[in-house]
């Protein structure tokens, strides 16, 4: 006796999307190099706070991190974001990561916005008063004056 589930399954049934289950993995990562670029930024801030080279290389690598994150997300969704589009993402890419997630989402993606802004905060302030700490006590500071 077939299980209850098999009748419903047939030939004809859609297969999973390999290729939408390879951008939504892809999207996956690009959230966890976002967090490691803002606790990277975080120590490099405490580092060297006054190198504005380093915090515009760090700042562009995060705005090119976020925009292949909504762009593999729309393809792993099978709705991909105009080229124009991803551009002023690009550019405005905190105000276009929740629009996004509200288009994406409903209004329940301004909440999951809220607590990955809410992260990537914690994420850079947590690192960066690690590094301060870490710096202060190994005695680091003090050669540095």
């Amino acid at each position: 006796m077939a299980s209850s589930w098999e009748c419903c399954v047939t030939e004809d049934s859609p297969k999973p999307n390999a290729i939408g289950r390879s951008y939504s993995v892809r999207s996956r990562n690009c959230v966890f190099v976002l967090y490691g670029l803002m606790a990277f930024w975080g120590v490099v801030q405490i580092l060297v706070p006054a190198s504005s080279m380093s915090h515009s290389l760090l700042a562009l690598m995060i705005a090119i991190t976020a925009t292949q994150w909504a762009r593999l997300d729309a393809l792993a969704r099978s709705k991909p974001i105009l080229p124009i589009l991803q551009m002023l993402y690009l550019f405005f890419w905190p105000i276009g990561a929740l629009t996004y997630l509200v288009f994406r989402s409903g209004w329940r993606g301004l909440g999951i916005g809220l607590i990955h802004s809410f992260g990537l905060l914690a994420t850079y302030v947590l690192s960066a008063y690690t590094a301060l700490y870490i710096f202060y006590f190994s005695g680091l500071f003090d050669q540095r004056s």
